[in-house]
């Protein structure tokens, strides 16, 4: 599945069906995206929100959604490479939805209706 494919998103957008595990998301990926940003100018408070952001997202799926988080369902994956590529595939991805979900507020990109 590409990341930047319309059903990438719309797996995406099915696993945060909770409204509140939707805002954390939000929350958490904004931060990521800071975080990503203050990698070149202030790396120690990047390297400390990049964990902040994951603890976030895992704990709307845990706590609201009642299920594990896209980023644990490695168990169809073959090795390491497999399984790193996943992971950077749904952490990035988590960004690239929220992105969308806010072009969505303005009738715009993929997942607009």
């Amino acid at each position: 599945m590409r990341l930047e494919s319309k059903e990438f998103l719309e797996y995406y957008e099915a696993a945060h069906q909770n409204s509140a595990n939707r805002y954390i998301h939000h929350l958490a990926h904004s931060l990521a995206a800071v975080a990503i940003v203050l990698l070149i100018f202030r790396p120690i408070i990047a390297i400390l929100l990049i964990p902040l952001a994951f603890l976030l997202s895992w704990m709307g799926h845990y706590l609201f959604e009642k299920n594990t988080p896209a980023f644990f369902e490695t168990d169809q994956l073959g090795g390491t490479k497999e399984s790193a590529i996943h992971h950077i595939k749904v952490a990035v991805g988590g960004i690239l939805w929220s992105f969308v979900c806010f072009l969505r507020l303005f009738g715009q990109g993929p997942l607009a209706k």
